[in-house]
C-alpha cells in the first residue's frame, strides 16, 4: 500500500469557501476511488487561507481486476441445432475479446442469449490517478469563481502551485501551465522560500516550521485558549470559524478604543468589530460591554504595537462614522423618515415601502382587535413607525442594524417602551432557531408584515420555485408558524389570508379563492415540516386534521393527540374500517346522512347506531373544548362495534331502502370520525 497528497496552492481564499471546499475534495476523491475500484484507507483534507490539500492513506497500487459478462445475440442466433456455435456467435468472442471456454447460455427477460466472462486487468493507480486528479480539481464548487491572466481554469482565487506525491514521488499533471511538483510554500510574509516535501508528516512538520498550521480544528483551539486567556472575550462561534480561516498562524493582540464611543448602542459596537472588523468585543464582570477587542493577526511580530495600533485605527475611523451617522439620525424623529417611504419602491407592482407599511397595519389592528384589543393602539404605532429606520444613515451603512436602530431612536424619540421592542421584534424571528417576539405587539406587526409580503409575492406570481425564493417566502412562513405556536393565539388561518387580500383588491386584479388556496396550502406544507421537525408528527398524520380545522394551534394539538395513537392496535383497526368506510361511500356517490333507526334489522346497526348517539356529541363537547387526547379516547370505543358491524351486517342489501339507509348511518359515521380527522390519509 501507497500514500497520495496533494496541495492547491493559491492567493487567499474566502474564509467561508475553504470548508465546503476541502469537504468536496475528501468525498469525491473517495467516491472516484470507489468508482475506479481502487482501495484506499482513509482520507482526510484542509484547507487555510493559501491551500487546499488531500492526502490518501493506504491506497492501493493498482485497480482491482474486474470481472464482466457480456451480452451477445440470441441463443437461437449463436448456436446451431447441435448445440455448436454459429459464425455470429464467435464473430461476437472474437469482436468482444472473449475467450471461447468462457460463452454460456444466460437466461434474461427476453429469452436466451449468449454470454461470455471478459477479465479486465486493473490498471496501476499512478496510471489513472492524474486524470482523476484534474477533473476533481476542476470541478470543485465555490460560490463564487473567476479566471486570471490568459489562462482558462476558474477557481475561487489565482493557483500558483500543485503539490502531488505519490510514494514520495511526483505524481505529475499539468492545468492551463500550471506543473505538479514536489514543493510549497510556507507563510506568506514569514517563510516565503520554496519547502521540498517527501511524505505528509513531513509536510505538517515543515509547514508548521514555516508558520502554516494545517489543520483547522488546532488553529481554532489555539484562537480559542488565547481568547479565554484575555478574560471576557466574548467567544462568537461563528466569527470563531471565520477568523480560523483567514489565518494561518493565529496571534490575538487586544486593542482598545476611546471610551466616548460607548455612548454608542452595544449593537452599533459589537456589528463594528465583529462584522466590519472580524474583532471579538470584550464586556466586564457585570456582562456590560467595554472599551477592549481581542483581532486575530495572521503574523506574530516581535512587538504587538504596531500591529495593535493599526487594528486601533481602523476600529475608530468606523465608529467616528458610526457617531457621526447616531447624532445625526436622532435630529429626525422617526415618524418623519416614515413619510420618505414613500419615495421608495418596495416592488414595482406591489407600490411603495409606506403603501406597504399601511396593508401591514391594517392586518396588525386586525390581529390586535382579534386577540388583545387593549393592545391596539401600541400595535397601530409599532407598525406605523418600525420601516422608519430604513431611511436612516446608521442603516443604509449597517444594513443588519435594521429594527435594532429602530427601537434606539425611538427610546431616545420618548415613545413608549413597548412600541420601541415591537419595533424590533417585527423583524423576527431572521433565521432558523432565533429568538421570537416577547410582546404581542412586536407579534402582530410582525405576522402582519409577513403576511402581507407572501399574499402579495404570490398574487403578482413571485411564487418560490427551487432555491429561487428571492422574498424569503418561506422563511416568512415558518416565521408567522412559530410565532402563533408560541404565543397559542387562536386564529383563523383563513381569515388571515382574508384578511391581507382585502388591501389588494383595488390595486391588483386576481383570483381571491386561488390565491386563499395556494397561500393556505404553501403555509400548511411549512406547518407540516414543522410539526414534523419539532413534534415528531408524521406528515400523513398532520394531512389527516388540515381540512378539518384552519387554527394553526388546534391543528397542531389535533396532529400530536392523533400522532400519539397511531401505533396503536385499536387506532389502527379503526382506521383501517374508516378508509372502508370511506371507500364504500365514494363507490355509491354517497353523501346524505340522514337516515331513520326504524329500518334497522340486524342487532349489529343498533347497537352502532345507539353509540353514535350516545357519544358522537361527547366527541364534539371534547372537540369544542381542544381536549383532543379524550375525544380521540372515546372514538376508539368504536373499534369493536364498528368491526361487528362489517362481520354482521350486508350494507349492499337487496332492499334498496335498507341499503340507503345504511349507507346514510355509515356517511354519519364517518362525520363523526372526520370531527378528529380524515384517517384516510393516514398510513
Amino acid at each position: 500500500m501507497s500514500f497520495y497528497m496533494l496541495e492547491i496552492g493559491t492567493e487567499e481564499i474566502p474564509a467561508s469557501f475553504i470548508n465546503p471546499a476541502a469537504d468536496y475534495l475528501k468525498n469525491k476523491t473517495s467516491e472516484e476511488l470507489e468508482k475506479n475500484r481502487i482501495k484506499f484507507n482513509s482520507i482526510i483534507s484542509g484547507g487555510t487561507p493559501r491551500r487546499l490539500y488531500l492526502y490518501i492513506d493506504g491506497i492501493e497500487d493498482k485497480q482491482a481486476d474486474l470481472k464482466e459478462e457480456i451480452v451477445g445475440p440470441p441463443a437461437n442466433i449463436a448456436f446451431d441445432e447441435n448445440g455448436n456455435l454459429t459464425k455470429a456467435g464467435i464473430g461476437f468472442a472474437k469482436s468482444r475479446g472473449l475467450d471461447i471456454a468462457s460463452l454460456k447460455k444466460v437466461t434474461t427477460e427476453k429469452g436466451e442469449y449468449l454470454a461470455g466472462i471478459k477479465q479486465v486487468a486493473g490498471e496501476e493507480t499512478t496510471k489513472i490517478l492524474p486524470d482523476l486528479i484534474v477533473k476533481i480539481i476542476r470541478n470543485i464548487p465555490f460560490p463564487k469563481s473567476m479566471k486570471w491572466g490568459t489562462k482558462k481554469f476558474r477557481f475561487a482565487r489565482p493557483v500558483h502551485w500543485f503539490l502531488s506525491i505519490y510514494n514520495g514521488d511526483i505524481l505529475p499533471f499539468e492545468i492551463d501551465g500550471i506543473k505538479a511538483s514536489n514543493y510549497t510554500y510556507g507563510h506568506r510574509f514569514m517563510a516565503r522560500e520554496k519547502i521540498i516535501i517527501s511524505n505528509f508528516d513531513d509536510y505538517k512538520t515543515k509547514l508548521n516550521n514555516a508558520f502554516v498550521i494545517i489543520d483547522f480544528e488546532e488553529r481554532k483551539k489555539i484562537i480559542n485558549d488565547a481568547l479565554n486567556s484575555f478574560g471576557n472575550v466574548v467567544i462568537d462561534e461563528e466569527l470563531l470559524n471565520t477568523v480560523t480561516n483567514l489565518v494561518e498562524y493565529p496571534h490575538p493582540v487586544m486593542g482598545h478604543f476611546p471610551e466616548d464611543f460607548l455612548k454608542l448602542p452595544k449593537e452599533v459596537l459589537v456589528t463594528s468589530m465583529k462584522s466590519h472588523q472580524k474583532y471579538f468585543y470584550v464586556v466586564d464582570d457585570n456582562g456590560k460591554i467595554t472599551n477592549k477587542f481581542v483581532g486575530i493577526s495572521n503574523t506574530k511580530p516581535k512587538d504587538d504595537s504596531l500591529i495593535r495600533t493599526g487594528y486601533e485605527r481602523v476600529l475608530k475611523a468606523r465608529l467616528n462614522d458610526a457617531m457621526f451617522f447616531f447624532e445625526n439620525d436622532k435630529k429626525i424623529p422617526l415618524s418623519e423618515r416614515v413619510e420618505q417611504l414613500k419615495s421608495v419602491i418596495y416592488q414595482e407592482k406591489l407600490g411603495t415601502s409606506y403603501e406597504k407599511m399601511q396593508r401591514f397595519r391594517k392586518i396588525a389592528n386586525y390581529l390586535a382587535m382579534a386577540l388583545n384589543p387593549s393592545a391596539k393602539e401600541t400595535t397601530d404605532r409599532a407598525a406605523y413607525l418600525c420601516k422608519g429606520d430604513l431611511m436612516t444613515e446608521m442603516v443604509y451603512e449597517f444594513p443588519e442594524l435594521q429594527g435594532i436602530m429602530g427601537r434606539e431612536y425611538a427610546l431616545i424619540q420618548g415613545e413608549n417602551e413597548i412600541v420601541a421592542k415591537a419595533i424590533y421584534e417585527h423583524y423576527l424571528p431572521r433565521f432558523a432557531g432565533d429568538d421570537l417576539p416577547e410582546t404581542d405587539e412586536g407579534s402582530f406587526v410582525s405576522i402582519a408584515d409577513k403576511i402581507d409580503t407572501i399574499v402579495g409575492c404570490f398574487i403578482i406570481g413571485l411564487i418560490p420555485s427551487g432555491n429561487n425564493d428571492p422574498y424569503a417566502l418561506r422563511r416568512n412562513a415558518i416565521g408567522i408558524i412559530n410565532i402563533i405556536l408560541n404565543k397559542n393565539y387562536k386564529l383563523d388561518l383563513n381569515d388571515l389570508i382574508n384578511v391581507a387580500m382585502e388591501n389588494y383588491k383595488e390595486k391588483l386584479k386576481f383570483d381571491q379563492d386561488e390565491i386563499l388556496k395556494l397561500v393556505r396550502e404553501f403555509i400548511l406544507t411549512r406547518s407540516k415540516q414543522i410539526a414534523h421537525s419539532q413534534y415528531g408528527v408524521r406528515s400523513d398524520i398532520f394531512d389527516a386534521v388540515t381540512n378539518n380545522f384552519s387554527d394553526i394551534v388546534v391543528m397542531f394539538n389535533a396532529a400530536k393527540a392523533l400522532n400519539e395513537v397511531r401505533e396503536k392496535d385499536d387506532f389502527i383497526i379503526l382506521s383501517t374500517s374508516y378508509k372502508r368506510i370511506s371507500n364504500i361511500l365514494k363507490k355509491n356517490n354517497w353523501e346524505i346522512t340522514d337516515y331513520n333507526p326504524e329500518l334497522f334489522k340486524e342487532e349489529a346497526e343498533k347497537e352502532l347506531h345507539s353509540l353514535m348517539i350516545n357519544k358522537g356529541k361527547e366527541i364534539e363537547d371534547y372537540i369544542n373544548k381542544e381536549d383532543f387526547d379524550k375525544a380521540i379516547n372515546v372514538l376508539l370505543e368504536f373499534r369493536e362495534p364498528v368491526d361487528k358491524f362489517f362481520d354482521n351486517v350486508l350494507v349492499m342489501d337487496k332492499d334498496e331502502n335498507i341499503k340507503n339507509n345504511r349507507l346514510s348511518l355509515l356517511a354519519s359515521l364517518r362525520n363523526i370520525f372526520n370531527k378528529v380527522g380524515d384517517l384516510s390519509y393516514i398510513n
